[in-house]
């Protein structure tokens, strides 16, 4: 478009001038210098257009080499992400920590550290190979920006999205995706207020939805994204209490008993806890009120950088779950990107071979499970 519109504006200077007569052929001295202001003042304004085209071509183009900026080693392929479409009679589910997108502000070094900026071509390749119909987010810090990205990625399934208000102290808002072809919206958002058992947290997020090819199929979807630190797993533990009452009160109140339960519950551990005790008080807590954990079968979800965070070593940990009330699921749920080229092992990311995934994207992994619905 800004090619097209240069070129016109090129022609229109090349045009030749007309000069006005009475009639009998013959311009009048006056005409001529009217005629000469008027193509000067022509000129002007055809190279003042050419001009501000051509920044505008320059901006976007800058603009997009910065969307796509990102670093040179591994980056988004069709092996790391599900093979093709969920089959007929399945709907695919997704949870993803987006890792303050657009921007990570925390601190980096000289030769290791997080990409400043999400690489947002490598943000829609993801979305895209995900080809999920129900997507849960964590911090998403621009709620602004991010619908777009995720309607150029459904491709032909438009999706529809929703954001908790709240986004505690980093602005880290929660969302909830769905294709709209699929599935319409029965109730929500609901923001769970009172999952931040502090302040500076996050709420948690809630939507009912319901199939539109069967209408007896309706599910409730909750995003979560508790408390991160060894030193907060008491309050990570009271926040997943919270949840489970206030999905035994939903389901007494709305009568569905389907739900789905995704999120970071930042599973670390505590200082006489590690992350498995960890793992199965929560697994205890959410089961007194009907959910039962999905096993992931790839095994990790996330990447950090250990104790020593200046050997570029980054070991895998297990922080997304897949939380089911009155659901199955086709098989277990599923880490992609870095998670699955590694198969958890260890990350090696070295000045110039850093990871394109784990450093564009997230150091968190997607993860998605498949829900029989027929």
């Amino acid at each position: 478009m800004g090619n097209a519109l240069l070129k016109r504006t090129i022609s229109l200077l090349a045009a030749p001038a007309m000069t006005p007569d009475l009639g009998d052929g013959l311009a009048r001295p006056h005409d001529l210098r009217d005629t000469s202001m008027m193509n000067r003042s022509k000129a002007f304004v055809v190279a003042a257009a050419i001009v501000i085209v051509g920044i505008a071509i320059y901006a976007l183009q800058l603009r997009q080499r910065m969307r796509c900026a990102g670093f040179p080693g591994p980056t988004v392929t069709a092996a790391e992400l599900p093979a093709g479409p969920p089959a007929a009679g399945k709907l695919r589910f997704a949870h993803f920590n987006l890792r303050n997108y657009p921007l990570d502000e925390r601190p980096q070094t000289d030769d290791l550290g997080f990409s400043r900026r999400t690489n947002i071509c490598d943000l829609e390749a993801v979305l895209t190979g995900l080809d999920a119909d129900v997507m849960g987010f964590v911090e998403v810090c621009d709620t602004r920006r991010f619908p777009p990205i995720l309607r150029r990625a459904g491709g032909d399934r438009p999706m529809k999205v929703l954001f908790s208000q709240g986004g505690g102290r980093g602005g880290q808002h929660l969302a909830v995706a769905w294709n709209s072809d699929a599935l319409e919206l029965v109730e929500g958002p609901v923001e769970l207020d009172e999952v931040a058992v502090k302040p500076g947290l996050r709420p948690g997020l809630a939507v009912r939805l319901r199939s539109i090819a069967d209408p007896a199929l309706d599910f409730t979807v909750i995003e979560v994204h508790f408390d991160a630190g060894r030193h907060d797993l008491r309050h990570r533990l009271r926040q997943a209490e919270i949840v489970a009452d206030w999905a035994r009160e939903w389901v007494e109140r709305t009568g569905d008993p389907d739900v789905v339960l995704l999120g970071d519950f930042n599973t670390v551990g505590g200082h006489n806890t590690g992350a498995a005790g960890e793992l199965r008080s929560l697994d205890a807590s959410l089961g007194r009120a009907g959910f039962s954990r999905l096993e992931n079968a790839t095994g990790c979800t996330q990447y950090w950088g250990g104790r020593d965070r200046d050997d570029g070593v980054f070991r895998p940990s297990l922080l997304d779950h897949v939380y089911l009330r009155h659901l199955g699921a086709a098989a277990p749920a599923r880490s992609w990107l870095h998670c699955e080229r590694l198969q958890c092992g260890d990350l090696i990311s070295r000045p110039g071979e850093e990871d394109g995934t784990f450093f564009d994207v997230s150091d968190h992994c997607p993860v998605t499970f498949e829900m029989v619905v027929e």
